[in-house]
């Protein structure tokens, strides 16, 4: 909710060689079959789903064709209907392909996708395995079968499938890219960051490289290199609202309100329910000193995500900066929230439901973002409420401001709040 997420991808099957001929006038009464075959497939190579699946179910209804070319078709317009979105029947279709054409390695590999996002990675991982033995020396199949041992969390398994992938193929971008998410998500930045570098420098168009370098160099709190990627990722795809999101919350760091805002707004514009940008314009307009209009956005971040207690304590904030008593209303929003998890029990402070050693006893148990929000709320609670002096406040926020990292959002709020302080 407050951050945006990293992408990650895998490598899907690309171009494959033409296993099998389709040629004009080999049937007799085939010759219409093989006429649907070839337009099949001339669709499906441009990526003509709808077209491609009618054409091919014609060629199976009307040709003669024998096991191995009708394995072939059925495969075709399994990846068809896998392209659509239609893993049921794409489904029964590679099994059928299977069960005609077992030795083709691309029918295991688009049937494990399907198990992939069924989550039944077992089964994904069994068919990338039976891929790679029929096609030893294919490196999409040990990049895909990295993806899914990232799925199951063996980050060991999925790097040593990324470095198979690779030893294939040394200038695989794709696979670069993925074993940098694996090193990342087991926080082994160095790394992380070289095969970023690896992969912008083999394909210097991939956005989601330069997006995800962007998000690391922020992570480490260097704001002017992430931001120079995030613009590299904007120029190459600028419909895409994670790229506007994460400049906006660089910019945040720097405390360049104003640009902040532009990109917050530019990314509702692309995606216009995204209830993260909204918390996050929300804040950009709270630093800035616009209590109003931070109060709207957190008011549609409660709309959007009643059950989330983050926007529920932002909204709250706005309120009390701008002088506003919300009794009611908070306690009408924190109704809804799922209990149980963290920020709770610092929603619970604000109403003044426990105590603040209970919540830093909570957030110490916990990610140590979840110690800087703590120290960061609790400081807000403590000054509005006059529990804290003005100069005891300020060097709290100085210290949250050093030891919290640059993409925790407490990080620019306590920033913030010093510069509002010193009005």
């Amino acid at each position: 909710m407050n951050t945006s997420p990293l992408a990650r991808r895998s490598s899907v099957v690309a171009a494959i060689a033409a296993l099998l001929l389709f040629g004009a006038g080999s049937y007799g009464r085939a010759q219409s079959g093989n006429e649907f075959a070839q337009a099949g497939f001339a669709a499906k190579e441009r990526r003509d789903y709808p077209r491609a699946i009618q054409l091919f179910t014609e060629a199976l209804r009307v040709g003669n064709f024998p096991a191995d070319q009708r394995g072939f078709l059925l495969y075709s317009r399994g990846v068809s209907l896998e392209g659509l979105g239609i893993r049921d029947r794409a489904l029964v279709d590679l099994d059928a392909a299977i069960a005609l054409l077992p030795s083709f390695p691309n029918s295991y590999i688009y049937r494990a996708l399907i198990w992939t996002d069924r989550q039944e990675y077992d089964r994904a991982i069994e068919d990338l395995l039976q891929a790679s033995r029929l096609n030893p020396s294919d490196p999409m199949v040990f990049n895909n079968l990295g993806g899914v041992y990232e799925n199951k969390r063996e980050f060991e398994k999925a790097i040593a499938s990324y470095n198979q992938a690779l030893k294939l193929s040394p200038n695989y971008a794709d696979a670069y890219y993925n074993r940098a998410h694996a090193y990342l998500i087991q926080k082994d930045f160095e790394r992380a960051l070289a095969d970023y570098d690896q992969t912008i420098w083999l394909n210097p168009n991939f956005a989601n490289a330069y997006g995800n370098r962007g998000a690391l160099y922020l992570m480490r709190g260097d704001s002017e290199k992430a931001i120079a990627d995030f613009d590299k990722a904007i120029q190459l795809t600028p419909r895409d609202a994670t790229f506007w999101n994460n400049r906006a919350n660089a910019y945040l760091t720097l405390e360049k309100y104003d640009r902040a805002l532009s990109d917050f707004d530019q990314a509702l514009q692309l995606d216009p329910g995204n209830v993260g940008t909204y918390l996050g314009r929300g804040r950009a307009r709270l630093f800035a000193g616009n209590s109003e209009a931070s109060a709207e956005d957190f008011q549609t971040a409660v709309r959007l995500r009643p059950s989330n207690p983050y926007p529920v304590i932002w909204l709250h904030i706005a309120r009390v900066h701008r002088g506003e008593s919300d009794e009611a209303e908070l306690a009408t929003n924190a109704a809804r929230v799922n209990r149980g998890k963290w920020p709770t029990d610092l929603l619970d402070l604000y109403l003044r439901k426990s105590e603040i050693g209970e919540v830093r006893a909570s957030a110490s148990a916990g990610d140590p973002k979840e110690a800087c929000e703590a120290d960061f709320f609790i400081v807000e609670f403590q000054y509005h409420v006059r529990q804290v002096s003005e100069k005891d406040a300020r060097e709290l926020l100085e210290a949250i401001a050093a030891r919290c990292r640059a993409h925790d959002v407490v990080f620019s709020g306590a920033k913030a709040e010093l510069r509002l302080l010193a009005r």
